[in-house]
């Protein structure tokens, strides 16, 4: 499977009905890990930090649709409280279907 397929490959559907790709879910699992590390940091705790350091990651990019999909179970409820709190450590990837902004709905008469 070529790497740009991979990317917009929908692995799976999360519990708001959003349908992820291999590229967002990789994207989100990275995000979580990072509000994690900068967490634990302003803790004095660089464990996980150091581990990633000292034995080095394959990182979530490289990982099959299946080991994405296990992450993410594993992770969704922090990702979404870290979303709906507004504490994500940066901005979503611009594929992730929470960076679509919504639309406005149509009222009658609007635009004549």
């Amino acid at each position: 499977m070529s790497d740009q397929y991979e990317d917009n490959y929908i692995v799976g559907e999360d519990s708001r009905a959003l349908q992820l790709t291999h590229y967002v879910l990789a994207e989100r699992l990275v995000c979580v890990e990072a509000a994690g590390i900068l967490s634990d940091s302003r803790n004095g705790d660089f464990m996980a930090l150091t581990d990633i350091l000292e034995n080095g990651f394959r990182g979530y990019h490289k990982m099959s649709a299946g080991e994405l999909w296990s992450e993410w179970k594993d992770v969704e409820d922090r990702f979404y409280s870290l979303y709906d709190d507004e504490e994500l450590p940066y901005g979503l990837c611009d594929e992730d279907p929470l960076s679509v902004p919504t639309r406005t709905p149509y009222t009658a008469g609007e635009g004549i």
